[in-house]
């Protein structure tokens, strides 16, 4: 069996050199030879997954140990179970080894590993995927020893061999074990295989509801403890990696989970997301002193991105609360103004020859990567601001009118403070569509986003649900229509055919770079969706996107234009940007239904593009009514 060849294999690497007076080694020729033995491991375990036939494996040389004498004589099941518990106890034990964190990054290889092999065979994976969550919840709780002994929260976990290891826990061994079950959701994410998803998600699910969050808040926040030690983990690197790959972890497993519409309440993805949900606080709480430090480590700016997009993905649950949604927007407002208030301007183009973001920045100044991360992390901020704001504004989460009537008023005041922030109050005075200080705001929006393409598309479609100018912002709601000047700030500077004005612009009109997009394995269909319903709304508001004077607002700041293989003189570079904007505007869409045409004809476009089509051949007909 294949259970009983993976523990052969890995307890000949792991224990058995010790066992045999390796331990009188010097402790780095020791760490050499477990890297050796580990890699070893790691690549004959890889050819098993590769070879037909897995079961058969032959079991020629294989030796026998006490722990397989006794589990000879107990049923198959019972034995393939000892055999994993062994093989789990023993890799997880080398997540400890603190100072060598490549012992660690094989030991969570080869679990991983552990994993697609029993998928591939056929084995007991969902005991392998318990165990894993069984020695998690030890770990954390053995890792926040109580001043005095109160009970045990884990005494009805794990067998004792498994509590005898996990006695030896730290807080490596927590961040190990995080690491290495959020590497296996990604394969499952991978293979698309739902059934074993379902099995991952329940029993992390029940190992979260388990663990006692109070315990590790306590151990993270108190500085002066029981001898000395409780809480000092709050601020050790130890504790900053586990809130890291703690974060990271359920980052991970909201991006993996699917949530149908008509999902049971008790369901496993139901509850999953719910618990996650309810850890954000406690995860904000731990996190805090570290997020104060913005401007320090890069570990902090690590925290802040994680949690922004921990909770950015949790917004795109249906069953989120609306008084969640305000909590969190609320947060924003008092903890990370610095985000919020830095003031939009245009952008300098990113360089050519450089990923933004990418840790390859060899060519910048430390001010120039510290300048890259605060736009990163600005852009997230305002996003996951305006996603509370608007959704409280616009959606029907709300459990009763009083509370739909708080949450929208409370909603439309953060945006409006926010506003007040960024744009002087004497933009408005005119009530012009087109108020030149209005437009260079909307501009500066848009180029915010322009070099992260998933937020990108993200903030688009989010404005969509922002009324055109002149429309009831909150139909139905009397006593929310006295804040109309607030309601015709919002429409005026993310007024949605405006931004797409700009959208195109700041593509340089090059109908090749929405077809990337549209392409794109990532971003494909969040880009169809919003050319999709965008194009509805410019062809409802015709007269809007003639009449809206591109020429103001053409310029080079951005880098979004497909580069050509032969390089164009100057003064014809300036024809491609500068002629006549509604018939550059109308080039760039008309040629781009053209170019997906072809590809569909071929074949090679991605997905059916029928949809797309019609709103393309409809903004056709509306260019030729106009002409």
């Amino acid at each position: 069996m294949i259970v009983s060849r993976l523990h052969l294999l890995i307890d000949r690497c792991v224990r058995r050199r010790h066992a045999e007076g390796e331990v009188n080694l010097p402790a780095e020729a020791m760490e050499k030879d477990m890297l050796l033995s580990l890699s070893q491991v790691s690549r004959e375990i890889q050819s098993w997954i590769s070879e037909a036939g897995l079961d058969s494996a032959s079991d020629q040389g294989q030796e026998t140990t006490d722990a397989d004498a006794d589990a000879a004589a107990a049923s198959p099941q019972s034995k393939d179970h000892l055999c994993l518990e062994r093989l789990v106890v023993d890799l997880v034990g080398l997540f400890g080894a603190k100072k060598n964190v490549h012992v660690q990054h094989l030991a969570g290889n080869i679990l991983v590993q552990v994993s697609d092999s029993l998928v591939e065979s056929g084995s007991p994976w969902d005991d392998f995927i318990r165990l894993l969550c069984d020695s998690l919840h030890l770990a954390l709780v053995y890792s926040c020893p109580l001043p005095s002994p109160t009970g045990f929260e884990g005494s009805d976990i794990g067998s004792v061999v498994l509590k005898g290891e996990m006695k030896k826990a730290n807080w490596c061994t927590v961040s190990g074990i995080f690491r290495v079950l959020r590497n296996i959701l990604k394969r499952l994410g991978q293979e698309e295989n739902e059934e074993l998803i379902d099995v991952y998600l329940e029993s992390v699910n029940s190992t979260l509801a388990k663990i006692p969050w109070s315990r590790v808040d306590t151990h993270f926040s108190n500085r002066h403890g029981h001898n000395g030690t409780l809480g000092s983990i709050g601020n050790s690197e130890e504790g900053t990696v586990f809130l890291g790959n703690f974060v990271q972890f359920l980052s991970t497993v909201v991006q993996q989970v699917r949530f149908p519409e008509d999902s049971d309440a008790f369901g496993t993805t139901h509850l999953i997301l719910q618990k996650i949900t309810e850890l954000v606080p406690d995860l904000l709480r731990l996190c805090q002193p570290k997020l104060e430090s913005q401007s320090g480590s890069s570990m902090s700016r690590y925290l802040v991105h994680k949690l922004l997009v921990l909770m950015i993905r949790l917004t795109y649950q249906s069953n989120i609360k609306c008084s969640i949604l305000l909590s969190w927007l609320q947060y924003l407002q008092h903890h990370f103004q610095r985000f919020l208030q830095h003031t939009l301007n245009r952008n300098k183009p990113v360089q050519d020859n450089c990923l933004e973001g990418s840790p390859f920045f060899v060519s910048l100044t430390d001010r120039d990567v510290n300048e890259t991360h605060s736009n990163h992390l600005q852009r997230l901020s305002v996003f996951l601001f305006l996603r509370c704001s608007l959704t409280l504004l616009y959606t029907s989460r709300h459990a009763d009118k009083d509370c739909e009537f708080d949450c929208r008023k409370k909603g439309m005041e953060g945006v409006f403070k926010w506003i007040e922030q960024q744009v002087p109050g004497d933009t408005f005075l005119d009530h012009g569509t087109y108020s030149k200080k209005s437009v260079d705001f909307s501009t500066c929006f848009i180029q915010l986003f322009m070099h992260e393409d998933d937020l990108l598309f993200k903030v688009l479609l989010q404005l969509l649900s922002v009324p055109l100018a002149g429309e009831e912002l909150l139909k139905g709601e009397e006593r929310l229509l006295q804040d109309k000047e607030i309601c015709v700030r919002i429409s005026t500077l993310f007024n949605p055919v405006i931004l797409f004005c700009i959208f195109l612009s700041e593509l340089h009109y090059d109908h090749q770079v929405l077809l990337d997009y549209l392409i794109s394995k990532d971003i494909g269909a969040s880009c169809a969706e919003y050319l999709l319903r965008c194009l509805r709304t410019v062809c409802d508001s015709w007269t809007l996107f003639v009449e809206f004077p591109f020429e103001e607002n053409i310029n080079d700041s951005s880098s979004k234009r497909r580069r050509l293989l032969v390089e164009t003189p100057e003064v014809e570079q300036n024809q491609i940007l500068h002629p006549q904007a509604f018939e550059n505007a109308k080039e760039c869409l008309l040629s781009l239904q053209n170019s997906i045409v072809r590809l569909h004809q071929k074949k090679l476009f991605p997905y059916n593009p029928e949809a797309l089509l019609r709103r393309l051949s409809r903004f056709q007909e509306l260019c030729l009514l106009h002409e």
